[in-house]
C-alpha cells in the first residue's frame, strides 16, 4: 500500500467524501444555537474542504484531524 501514492492524488481532490458546501450549510441550518465558543473536530478531514465551510459559517475553533498527515 503506498501512503505516499494515495496522498498525492487527493491533494489535489476537493473533496473525498460525500457532500458540498451547500449540503454542509443545510445540515448546519438543522442545528439550534450555532452561537458562542465552539469547539469542534472534523474526524478524517482529508484535504479540509468541509473543515473550511465549518470554519466560514460557525463561530470558535474547528480542528481537523486525519490518517493521513500530508492532508493536513
Amino acid at each position: 500500500f503506498d501512503f505516499n501514492l494515495i496522498c498525492e492524488y487527493f491533494s489535489n481532490v476537493e473533496r473525498q467524501g460525500p457532500g458540498s458546501p451547500e449540503i454542509t450549510l443545510k445540515a448546519l441550518s438543522f442545528i439550534d444555537n450555532l452561537t458562542g465558543n465552539l469547539r469542534i473536530a472534523d474526524l478524517g478531514c482529508g484535504t479540509g474542504g468541509q473543515t473550511m465551510t465549518l470554519a466560514q459559517n460557525i463561530p470558535g475553533q474547528i480542528t481537523g484531524l486525519d490518517l493521513f498527515p500530508d492532508f493536513i
